[in-house]
């Protein structure tokens, strides 16, 4: 009789993790808000984007966690560990986060775009960029490798401003800013557009492979149908264009991963 209930009890092991999953009571999400925005203060990035995090604990029936990352060296640690549920970051962190067994649930419905901009006329001899393994860092150095710039020296800064201050005092002749800022920049008349950078995928909500393709799912559309007060928060703590997001599982971050590559990184 004892060894029967021992096997019935070996029976129901291979279950228990499902259970467990299936009782999820909090729903940790990190989100990385990019160079722009790295140095936006604490009370302001939870009160903006909480009600993000709530819309989607929502769609689990979890308590939503909310953590923020000031750099691309914090939350690629973080991902490694695989240590929270779903991270919202720039295109060239979702790529690593492809790598460390995280999938894309959904994405901001516009496109990263960027320009590297230079002051009218100059000779180039160096470019300042933003922090290395940024989007702006390593398009930048694939847009410059394509059009034969090899030779001109990296400066790397920690946000587009700090590029900016950059260019305006001639510490670098030219810098990399996503098309917003590039355009705010041209339109003051000392700089000029001296090479786009191809657009590609932008933020991307990433999930872990530790929930079902159907929770997955369900974490994309609570994403999709956020209403636009949300959106509008969400968007006070991200430094590029946020009107909605879509899903598009089959996003190509191929070019972005080749930059990576290029760069050494």
């Amino acid at each position: 009789m004892q060894r029967r209930h021992f096997l019935a009890a070996l029976a129901l092991l291979p279950a228990l993790p499902l259970a467990a999953h299936a009782a999820r009571t909090e729903l940790n999400l990190g989100i990385y808000p990019g160079t722009g925005k790295a140095d936006v203060l604490m009370g302001d990035f939870r009160a903006w984007a909480m009600p993000f995090a709530q819309a989607l604990g929502a769609a689990m029936g979890a308590k939503p966690g909310l953590t923020l990352f000031r750099s691309i060296k914090s939350i690629a640690r973080s991902m490694e560990g695989g240590r929270l549920d779903m991270y919202l970051v720039p295109p060239s962190v979702a790529v690593a986060a492809l790598d460390h067994r995280y999938s894309p649930v959904a994405r901001v419905r516009d496109q990263a775009t960027g320009v590297l901009v230079r002051r009218k006329g100059a000779a180039v001899a160096t470019v300042a960029l933003t922090e290395k393994e940024s989007w702006l860092d390593v398009m930048a150095r694939h847009t410059l490798r394509r059009n034969r710039q090899d030779a001109v020296q990296i400066l790397n800064l920690k946000t587009q401003e700090e590029v900016v201050l950059a260019m305006q005092r001639d510490f670098a002749q030219a810098g990399s800013l996503r098309s917003k800022l590039a355009d705010e920049l041209v339109a003051r008349g000392e700089f000029e557009t001296w090479y786009a950078l191809p657009a590609t995928p932008d933020f991307t909500l990433m999930a872990s492979n530790r929930f079902s393709a159907a929770e997955q799912d369900k974490l994309g559309n609570a994403a999709a149908a956020l209403s636009p007060d949300v959106i509008q928060s969400l968007q006070k703590t991200i430094h590029s264009k946020v009107t909605g997001f879509v899903i598009d599982k089959q996003a190509d971050y191929q070019l972005i991963k080749q930059a990576i590559r290029e760069a050494g990184y």
